[in-house]
């Protein structure tokens, strides 16, 4: 008789059909898995802080629009619209803020999600999809020499704003280990918005 050695097998199960699977897997496997996750993880996690400026920009955009949309109701129904701006929950409402009650619920908006009140629209950067850190209004303040926090815009029938003096957005977010800031500029007079330059230095 001659000597073999002992045999390795990988355990397997039987399945209903009467054959043998395997079951697990093999070290191969595992260690090609763990180099494509690392290959992965080389290629997302440096996008995420380089696409931070540009998700700041689409929300600051978002903004201007919504700012630009209550200006644009103030103007065609003669009255007053105004987006208040709630920091401790990183979110703004629109209401109309005039005596003529008939104009207190507002257009529906097939593009938002429904509120449960009609008279109200509440918009929060959290809301939109993103990828990487989170996206903040920091600050609301007027644009003069000695700047002042307000928590509101309100546009009136021209599309003026009833704050004479210049209004600004700000919104932050992380690149990497920076922290950008981007602000959103209300003109009094027109009404118009205009978003700025990023930086480094905090509103």
């Amino acid at each position: 008789m001659f000597w073999s050695p002992p045999s390795r097998s990988i355990t397997q199960a039987a399945s209903p059909d009467g054959l043998a699977r395997r079951v697990g897997y093999t070290l191969i496997e595992i260690l090609i898995t763990i180099a494509v996750l690392g290959i992965l993880a080389a290629v997302v996690i440096p996008q995420i802080g380089s696409s931070a400026p540009d998700q700041v920009l689409g929300v600051a955009q978002i903004l201007a629009s919504d700012l630009d949309y209550a200006r644009t109701l103030a103007i065609s129904n003669g009255s007053k619209y105004k987006l208040t701006f709630d920091l401790a929950h990183n979110a703004y409402v629109l209401t109309h803020s005039s005596s003529n009650s008939a104009l207190d619920v507002l257009p529906a908006q097939p593009f938002r999600k429904p509120s449960a009140d009609p008279q109200s629209l509440t918009i929060s950067p959290d809301d939109f999809p993103r990828l990487g850190t989170r996206i903040k209004i920091v600050a609301v303040v007027t644009d003069e020499t000695s700047p002042k926090d307000v928590d509101s815009i309100e546009f009136g029938t021209l599309g003026q704003t009833t704050r004479t003096q210049p209004t600004l957005i700000w919104l932050s977010s992380s690149a990497g280990a920076e922290e950008i800031y981007l602000p959103i500029r209300v003109h009094p007079i027109t009404g118009l918005t205009e978003i700025g330059d990023f930086t480094s230095t905090a509103p």
